[in-house]
């Protein structure tokens, strides 16, 4: 192996793990804030389940050095994903002995980071830690990746007082747990300062038409696969249909489980644009700018709040109570005349803003875990 690109001038290597986009997004200011720490290198390593679109993100937040880590598995089977990823990982760790590792959140990548640094002895921190949906097999396999990966990690960075308070209830010691607040909104915050308004974007100028109204849409999630998403897409078609002042743009997923069914239905439905997936700065600036969002994004529900733009959420279940009790989101599954429904109901109103305080963050979760990992580092030597 080559010798790793190495951000900061310390001397005590932090083993960033990221997989995907949203880990990428999420861990950028975790990243920064380490390389501000004068004590630690922050190294980032990505297993390139969406390398292009994962080190874009990270280009934004201007992190350039990363390595990769090719993982031989063209499988879609999750077993040979993570039998990969755990051999791939751990043999990374034996020759470039970090002193820490952080893994984000709920990706095959986060789990196995963090069982691979459990085998390894390195001490390992679980950013984002504690969500849960209360069903084991929903999300698939999120929701047993992120419980695997809290039993295994030295310290959980919970984002939210009701993450916490789950893994109390799993029985995990309070001294292992550290409420910091949710890294999307530090990334958020960050780049909504410099991100011109949507309509003026290279990507969107020529994409966005002149209606007055802006939906924004994500689906991508396995357990919408099929009918669900052809539900969702339907419903998309009806509120195009008695909203004659309404636009949708749709980031259409790569994923030909995805795309086909998104296409089938609506590549030819008018005001209704398939975009190809969006820079990160370009998402937000929609976000931002949206009248209403529909999505099964995790991360996306995060963000929305930022801005007070409405969310329905195109779940059964979330493992984000927050935005519900808030107000700033609502569930909605995947019924085609209840999404319908709800989206008419915020339509309708001239200003469909929300103002209320983000309940996921105040903007410096990044610095309170760069600041426990150092405490820690310093602790043991």
């Amino acid at each position: 192996m080559k010798e790793p690109e190495i951000i900061g001038s310390g001397a005590a290597k932090v083993l960033c793990v990221i997989g995907t986009r949203p880990e990428a997004i999420k861990m950028a200011p975790v990243i920064s804030a380490i390389a501000n720490c004068p004590n630690l290198h922050a190294h980032v390593l990505m297993t390139g389940q969406h390398r292009e679109i994962a080190s874009e993100a990270l280009k934004s937040f201007d992190i350039t050095q990363i390595n990769w880590l090719d993982v031989s598995s063209t499988s879609h089977k999750l077993a040979d994903q993570a039998g990969e990823l755990l051999k791939g990982i751990n043999a990374y760790m034996a020759v470039h002995h970090p002193k820490y590792a952080l893994v984000h959140g709920d990706t095959t990548t986060g789990f196995v980071g963090a069982l691979a640094s459990f085998y390894s002895a390195v001490p390992v921190g679980h950013v984002e830690a504690g969500l849960r949906s209360g069903e084991l097999t929903d999300p698939f396999p999120e929701e047993a990746n992120r419980r695997l990966a809290d039993q295994l990690c030295h310290r959980l960075f919970a984002p939210t007082s009701i993450a916490k308070d789950n893994l109390l209830r799993e029985g995990l010691s309070e001294d292992k747990i550290l409420t910091t607040g949710n890294t999307v909104v530090d990334a958020v915050r960050h780049l909504a300062q410099k991100i011109k308004p949507a309509r003026e974007l290279h990507e969107l100028k020529n994409v966005l038409g002149p209606e007055k109204r802006l939906a924004l849409v994500t689906t991508h999630r396995r357990e919408n696969w099929g009918d669900p998403m052809r539900r969702i897409c339907q419903a998309i078609k009806h509120m195009i249909d008695t909203h004659d002042d309404l636009q949708v743009v749709l980031p259409v997923h790569p994923n030909p489980v995805v795309r086909d069914v998104v296409e089938d239905v609506l590549k030819n439905v008018r005001r209704v644009h398939l975009v190809k997936p969006l820079s990160y700065e370009a998402l937000v600036a929609l976000e931002r700018d949206a009248d209403l969002i529909l999505t099964d994004s995790g991360g996306i529900q995060e963000e929305a709040p930022e801005f007070g733009t409405p969310l329905l959420i195109l779940r059964k279940t979330t493992e984000r109570p927050e935005a519900l009790t808030s107000g700033l989101a609502k569930l909605v599954g995947t019924c085609e005349q209840t999404i319908a429904d709800e989206a008419a109901h915020i339509l309708k109103c001239e200003r469909t803003k929300i103002d209320r305080k983000n309940p996921f963050g105040d903007g410096h979760a990044s610095q309170r875990i760069a600041a426990a990992v150092e405490n820690h580092i310093k602790s043991v030597h």
